[in-house]
């Protein structure tokens, strides 16, 4: 088993080094986000929270 990286562009997976495959051959993709996108993604749900906490306490 390999692990590479890749960025989807235009519906299309495309790997960041060269992969050693035939033209064709089937693979299985597990999606893993970065980290970085991870915390973004958590860091705007914590703001839609506090939002709410905010318009609740100034009932």
């Amino acid at each position: 088993m390999e692990v590479i990286e890749a960025v989807y562009d235009h519906g299309v997976l495309r790997p960041l080094k060269k992969v050693d495959l035939k033209e064709g051959e089937k693979v299985r993709i597990v999606l893993k986000r970065s980290l970085y996108e991870v915390i973004s993604e958590l860091e705007k749900e914590f703001e839609d929270v506090d939002e709410d906490l905010r318009e609740v306490l100034v009932r």
